[in-house]
């Protein structure tokens, strides 16, 4: 008896070490291509030397015109979950000092970067989990800010790309464009040390 369970067990454990190697393999073969959607920063300098990056993927509207927004590609109203901003795993934004975003205080930090679009008011969250496969895995109440923004029309933009706009020495507009649309939000420094170096 004793040993027909230790052979079912042996059993088991070898065939969760084959499972283990075979999802490590597919990682392997994964990473060895290109991704369909590539990675991509950009980072803008505010202040005397204070460092606001975006990391993120960029898919393609790959012949998909009207067809991203409002879809499965870009959901409407946060349902089934916000839209991660880019593809494949979390946008991130990271801010070194602290500042406010459309007015509204952020802690110096990495952000899962977020955004829920709608027919109206676009709402931006920005996210203390940092870690997710783009928003699958997003929970509200991880949410250090949201706010709200109008999004607008743009020129046709193939490349999902996040930039830096309206600079000043302490503060910028980051903008995502993608297919026919643009949404920003405003980026001010709120910390002292960051503007001046007494």
């Amino acid at each position: 008896m004793k040993s027909t369970g230790l052979r079912m067990i042996t059993s088991l454990t070898c065939a969760a070490i084959v499972f283990a190697l075979t999802l490590d393999a597919d990682a392997q073969r994964k990473k060895s291509k290109p991704d369909a959607s590539p990675a991509a920063s950009v980072t803008q300098v505010l202040g005397i030397n204070s460092h606001v990056t975006i990391t993120y993927h960029r898919p393609g509207v790959k012949g998909r015109e009207g067809k991203i927004y409002n879809s499965s590609i870009v959901p409407y109203g946060g349902t089934p979950m916000p839209w991660r901003a880019g593809a494949n795993e979390n946008t991130i934004i990271e801010f070194e000092h602290n500042v406010k975003i459309e007015g509204e205080d952020l802690a110096a930090g990495a952000y899962g970067f977020h955004i829920i679009p709608s027919d109206g008011e676009w709402t931006l969250v920005f996210s203390k989990n940092v870690k997710g496969w783009g928003s699958f895995g997003y929970k509200a109440e991880d949410d250090a800010l949201r706010v709200n923004v109008s999004p607008g029309d743009s020129a046709h933009q193939e490349w999902l790309v996040f930039t830096f706009e309206d600079l000043s020495a302490e503060s910028a507009t980051a903008v995502l464009r993608w297919e026919s649309k643009k949404v920003g939000f405003k980026i001010e420094l709120n910390d002292p040390s960051a503007l001046s170096a007494d």
